[in-house]
């Protein structure tokens, strides 16, 4: 054999085991995004929202939410069985682009509902913000908190940052499963 065919033959092998593994990771980067984007619409069915991922913005609600806070917002609890303590969020009455979130203080009124929120850190409610909450202001009651992540948030822009937290929600779910005794 020529020392030409023994080189075309050696870039020959190293060719197929480069496409191989372009093949490889390209497929593990499919099966990535296909199971990212399961997670967060198996996420927005299960918490019946839009999207069920808040990152906490503001210190209002200190100590039980933190600044970069995320919070899992569960929209299919229906108005009417929100009590007082509950932590919920909604949109400012007043500005329905304003997405807060305060804990219930007192039912104003049973008929049509109407609540007052407070922040645990705000000295009182706030006219205009935290009263009168209605069925149309609400999203829907915090189920679930984790500390700091929001920081991902800073990090990476949308959608990015919503599949990096969808990513680490999936891991942090099925890691219990996953583990070898």
């Amino acid at each position: 054999m020529s020392h030409q065919s023994r080189t075309r033959e050696i870039l020959g092998g190293y060719m197929k085991k480069i496409n191989a593994r372009k093949n490889h990771n390209l497929k593990g980067i499919l099966i990535l995004v296909l199971g990212v984007a399961i997670i967060f619409l198996g996420f927005k069915a299960a918490f019946g929202t839009g999207s069920p991922f808040y990152v906490v913005s503001s210190g209002s609600m200190t100590p039980t939410l933190n600044i970069n806070d995320v919070i899992l917002v569960q929209g299919n609890i229906p108005f009417d069985r929100i009590k007082i303590g509950d932590v919920i969020a909604f949109v400012n009455p007043n500005d329905h682009g304003v997405f807060i979130v305060h804990r219930v203080a007192q039912i104003l009124n049973q008929n049509p509902l109407e609540i007052r929120t407070k922040g645990d850190a705000n000295a009182g409610s706030i006219a205009g913000i935290d009263l009168p909450i209605t069925k149309d202001d609400y999203i829907g009651k915090v189920a679930y908190v984790i500390p700091q992540i929001g920081y991902l948030a800073k990090i990476f822009f949308p959608p990015l940052n919503y599949v990096v937290i969808a990513s680490i929600m999936g891991i942090i779910v099925l890691a219990p499963f996953t583990r070898k005794n």
